[in-house]
């Protein structure tokens, strides 16, 4: 097991220390190794224990900041008080900076867990991999998570694409897996934070639709449609700060989108039942009025009671308007 680290030595001090420590080689069978196996080219990589006050999160890292609070977090830290971290996060060191030894390319909320415990250190993997390789590596890591939303991957993709790091999307979609469709469609969903007035309107990330964030993105692009969601905009905020009213991410969505196109709330996804936080079944009305039933992957979460009285639901709801 490695040592821990004096969390009141410099920078090199540690480094100094790190190379006393066991080299460790990503071939244990956990997701995270699996993955950096492929990445790093089976490269060794150091296992150490670091102080988590030493620690930032990475500035391309998808997890919002609603995930790090005690209450989301209350299974990991009770799981990690009773058994210790079982999962390593993956570490690069920062040069320079005196507050900060390390960024957190993946296991947020990991550190999160082992900031809230008395003198609990965080157990992480070192790498000096640059950002393209690290943005690999985060996406690999966390493409299976069912707690991180889309819209969180969305708004990290697009910083990601920002950054000059991939040429272009097709570039980040070959390197990241998925589809240039995809990516194409998460970036420009995330777009719609790029105009403050819209962002201010929600709480986290963490129930956005990345389909509604797409169809508002699309209607904010039309200039004569701006002063009209703007002017909706505004009054939902004045319901949230004077009126001390809560509405979900949808629902602020759909309001904007009804407003800029009422023909465009139609085709609109109405989520039915969630599964850890995310859309399991939804259903739809398109354009030409057809009802389409969504069951998502983590619909089979659920009991199939369930699922057929939400679905039977939906259909006579929709059916008998």
């Amino acid at each position: 097991m490695p040592k821990y680290m004096d969390e009141d030595s410099g920078l090199q001090d540690r480094v100094e220390s790190n190379k006393k420590l066991k080299k460790v080689s990503p071939l244990l069978a956990s997701s995270s190794l699996r993955s950096l196996k492929r990445s790093l080219d089976h490269k060794t990589l150091e296992l150490v224990e670091v102080n988590p006050k030493r620690c930032l999160p990475w500035q391309y890292h998808n997890r919002d900041k609603a995930w790090l609070t005690k209450e989301r977090c209350k299974d990991l830290i009770t799981s990690i008080q009773k058994n210790g971290q079982i999962e390593p996060s993956l570490l690069r060191p920062i040069q320079g900076n005196p507050d900060y030894d390390y960024e957190i390319i993946f296991g947020v909320r990991r550190w999160f867990a082992s900031s809230q415990i008395p003198n609990q250190k965080l157990l992480s993997y070192l790498t000096d991999a640059d950002d393209k390789t690290c943005m690999i590596l985060m996406h690999a890591e966390n493409a299976d998570s069912e707690d991180i939303s889309d819209f969180e991957r969305a708004t990290s993709f697009a910083k990601q694409m920002k950054s000059g790091v991939f040429k272009n999307q097709t570039e980040m979609a070959e390197a990241m897996g998925v589809s240039q469709s995809t990516i194409s469609k998460m970036i420009k969903a995330a777009e719609i934070f790029e105009h403050p007035w819209v962002e201010e309107l929600f709480d986290n990330k963490l129930d956005i639709s990345i389909r509604y964030a797409y169809t508002l993105s699309t209607l904010l692009k039309k200039p004569q449609l701006l002063p009209t969601i703007q002017q909706e905009a505004q009054t939902i905020l004045e319901e949230k700060t004077k009126m001390g009213l809560s509405f979900t991410g949808s629902k602020v969505l759909k309001r904007l989108i009804k407003k800029g196109d009422p023909n465009a709330e139609r085709s609109l996804e109405t989520t039915l039942i969630k599964v850890d936080h995310k859309p399991a079944i939804s259903c739809y009305l398109d354009k030409l009025g057809k009802f389409h039933l969504v069951l998502e992957s983590r619909a089979k979460k659920l009991s199939t009671n369930e699922i057929q009285q939400t679905c039977l639901k939906a259909m006579n709801e929709y059916l008998l308007k």
